[in-house]
C-alpha cells in the first residue's frame, strides 16, 4: 500500500491542475514511500494525461538534512524502502496508466546528469524532455539547497509553471530567505498551507 509522511497531498492536486496546459514534465524531488507521486499520477491522469512524470531519490540510507536545525542525520529511507515502494508503485502505475520513470539519484546528481534533459524513446526515435511544468521539492530541508534546487528548475520552468515546497514550517526550516527568493525570480506564493506552499511563474 502507498503511504505517506507529510499532509496537504491535494496542494499536489492543485499544483498539477494550475500547470496542466505549461509545457513540461512533472518532478518530484523526494520519493520515499509514494503517496507524493501517487497524487501527482493521479491528477496528471486527470488533468494532462500526455504528461511525464519523474520522481527522483537516492534512498540508501545516505546522511540526510530532514530538519536545517538538525542537519546531516540517517533516517530509515533505505533500499529496503525503496524496494516495497517500487512494488506498490509499479503495480499502481500497471493498474493506472501514465508515463512515469523513477530515478535513483540525489538532487546534485539528478541536476549534474540531466541538465540538458531527459531522454524519452518512440516509434520514430525519441527526444529529450527538457521542460518542467509542476516541481514538488520534498528532499534535503536546508536554505541553501533548496536555493540551489529553485534556480536550476527556474532555468528549465516557463511562465505559469509551479513549484510546491514542504515542509515549510519553522521546525523544518526558514521559509522566509525561500519566499524572497522565489519573489526575486519573477515568481508568485499563490497558496500558503500549514505544510506546503505553492509558488507559480509569472
Amino acid at each position: 500500500m502507498i503511504e505517506g509522511d507529510s499532509d496537504e497531498y491535494w496542494f499536489l492536486t492543485e499544483a498539477v491542475e494550475m500547470s496542466k496546459d505549461v509545457d513540461g514534465m512533472c518532478c518530484e524531488i523526494g520519493l520515499r514511500l509514494g503517496m507524493g507521486t501517487k497524487t501527482i499520477i493521479d491528477a496528471v491522469r486527470v488533468h494532462c494525461p500526455n504528461k511525464l512524470v519523474v520522481s527522483v531519490d537516492p534512498y540508501g540510507n545516505m546522511p540526510y538534512i530532514g530538519r536545517e536545525h538538525i542537519g546531516l542525520t540517517h533516517y530509515d529511507y533505505t533500499d529496503i524502502m525503496r524496494n516495497e515502494c517500487m512494488v506498490d508503485m509499479w503495480t499502481y502505475v500497471r493498474d493506472n496508466p501514465v508515463d512515469w520513470r523513477f530515478i535513483q539519484l540525489a538532487d546534485f546528481n539528478f541536476f549534474n546528469i540531466y541538465s540538458i534533459g531527459i531522454p524519452y524513446y518512440d516509434y520514430d526515435g525519441g527526444g529529450l524532455y527538457m521542460k518542467y511544468s509542476m516541481v514538488h521539492l520534498d528532499g534535503p530541508h536546508s536554505v541553501l539547497i533548496l536555493d540551489e534546487q529553485i534556480r536550476w528548475f527556474n532555468a528549465r520552468m516557463n511562465s505559469g509553471a509551479v513549484i510546491c515546497v514542504d515542509d515549510v514550517t519553522p521546525d523544518f526550516i526558514d521559509i522566509r530567505p525561500i519566499n524572497d527568493l522565489f519573489e526575486q525570480l519573477g515568481w508568485e506564493l499563490v497558496k500558503e498551507g500549514n505544510k506546503k506552499n505553492i509558488y507559480q511563474k509569472r
